[in-house]
C-alpha cells in the first residue's frame, strides 16, 4: 500500500471545505481528550472544548492508544478542541502522533447538532488496524477505564 502523505497545511484545508479560512480545530477521540493522559500536551493552548461526534471505527492498540480509520456509518465519541497558536501545537501534535498517523480534515457533528469542519488524526496506514482491537462502541475514554 502507498503511504498516504501527511496533509497539515491550509491547501488542505481549502480543497476539502472549499474556504481557506484558518481552521483552528481538533477532534481528539483518545489519549488527547479531556482527562486522558496526553491532554496535558494541548491543555494551554485550548480555548474552547465540546463534545462531538464522527464517522469511523476505532481500535485500541496494546500500546495504550487507540487509532481511527473512516467508516461510513460507525461513530466515535470524542471532543472539539478549540487551539491558540496552531504552527507550534500542531507541530508539537504531528510530532507526538508520529509516522503511524496523518491529519487530515473531516466534518464532526458537535454536540449540539452543528456539523462542521476539524481536523482530525486517521491511522496512516488503514491495514494497522490488525494489529489493534476495535471499540464496538466507538467510546476510548468508556472503554480505557473498563480496562484500568
Amino acid at each position: 500500500m502507498p503511504e498516504r502523505r501527511r496533509r497539515t497545511g491550509s491547501f488542505e484545508v481549502e480543497r476539502t471545505t472549499g474556504s481557506h479560512a484558518v481552521l483552528d480545530r481538533l477532534f481528539v477521540y483518545g489519549t488527547l481528550r479531556n482527562g486522558q493522559t496526553a491532554r496535558s500536551l494541548v491543555a494551554n493552548q485550548i480555548t474552547r472544548s465540546i463534545d462531538a461526534t464522527t464517522k469511523g471505527k476505532i481500535y485500541a492498540f496494546p500500546m495504550g492508544y487507540p487509532g481511527l480509520v473512516e467508516h461510513d456509518t460507525a461513530v466515535v465519541q470524542g471532543d472539539v478542541i478549540w487551539l491558540s497558536e496552531l504552527a507550534a501545537t500542531f507541530g508539537l501534535l504531528d510530532a507526538f502522533e508520529g509516522a503511524d498517523f496523518a491529519r487530515v480534515v473531516r466534518k464532526v457533528m458537535l454536540e449540539t447538532g452543528q456539523e462542521i469542519w476539524a481536523w482530525l488524526y486517521v491511522l496512516a496506514d488503514p491495514a494497522t488496524v490488525r494489529l489493534g482491537t476495535l471499540i464496538e462502541d466507538g467510546d476510548w475514554v468508556r472503554y480505557w477505564t473498563e480496562q484500568s
